[in-house]
């Protein structure tokens, strides 16, 4: 098979006789006789300059990962000593404060709004339930903190902000569902006592219809009689 003449480039600075194809190109038919090494080693000088920029530049990306992997791991472990060293010296409230965006922070706060809450301190309850509610996504965490953050406010004086958080956790399916069902109760209760009965039997439906609420299933059969008092709400266990 006859292949028509390449077209050669001419350098305008050399004769017509003397005139060399500085592309390097291999002919076609030469080049399906070519092993595997020799086209690498072609394809390497044609883009040598290319390839070691782009080894160069996966070499920064991977130091520069690493780099900020070894930091980050750096100051989770100083973090930690921090919490350690507050949780030692009694000084987790300021350690919650001064880390309140952290997750450690919002595990700290937990550990200072669950004793408020049980010596009646609500105002120091929410303060400190606002922080874990607000940085903690794990579902058990996440729902003890609203739940208590619900409650602390119901007792701090603000009943109706109090039950409307304690609906959202009710509803809220990223929480733990032995979580929602114990708010469900609570609201189940509070719907009984206030004589809404269509409310309570929407909540008792929930709480029914879970696989985590056998305790609250069980409370909820006893009800006392139709009362409203304001310790319809029971404590936070």
């Amino acid at each position: 098979m006859n292949h028509p003449p390449k077209k050669k480039h001419k350098n305008p600075l050399l004769p017509d006789d003397n005139q060399v194809d500085e592309r390097n190109l291999i002919d076609l038919k030469d080049s399906a006789n070519l092993s595997f090494e020799d086209r690498v080693n072609i394809y390497w000088k044609e883009n040598r300059s290319f390839l070691i920029a782009c080894i160069f530049i996966l070499l920064l990306i991977l130091v520069g990962y690493q780099s900020m992997r070894i930091v980050k791991e750096q100051r989770e472990a100083a973090l930690q000593n921090e919490y350690s060293e507050a949780d030692a010296k009694g000084t987790l409230a300021e350690f919650a404060q001064a880390h309140s965006n952290k997750v450690l922070g919002g595990f700290a706060a937990l550990k200072i709004a669950d004793p408020a809450y049980t010596y009646e301190n609500y105002e120091k309850a929410v303060e400190f339930y606002d922080i874990a509610a607000s940085v903690l996504e794990e579902p058990i965490l996440a729902g003890r903190a609203r739940i208590g953050q619900a409650f602390a406010l119901y007792r701090s004086g603000n009943p109706e902000e109090g039950l409307a958080r304690l609906s959202a956790v009710a509803a809220d399916t990223t929480i733990a569902e032995a979580i929602r069902a114990e708010a469900a109760y609570h609201l189940a209760v509070e719907a009984y006592t206030a004589g809404r009965m269509d409310e309570f039997d929407s909540y008792a439906a929930q709480i029914n219809d879970s696989k985590f609420a056998g305790m609250w299933q069980q409370r909820l059969l006893p009800l006392p009689v139709v009362q409203t008092t304001d310790d319809s709400l029971p404590a936070v266990p």
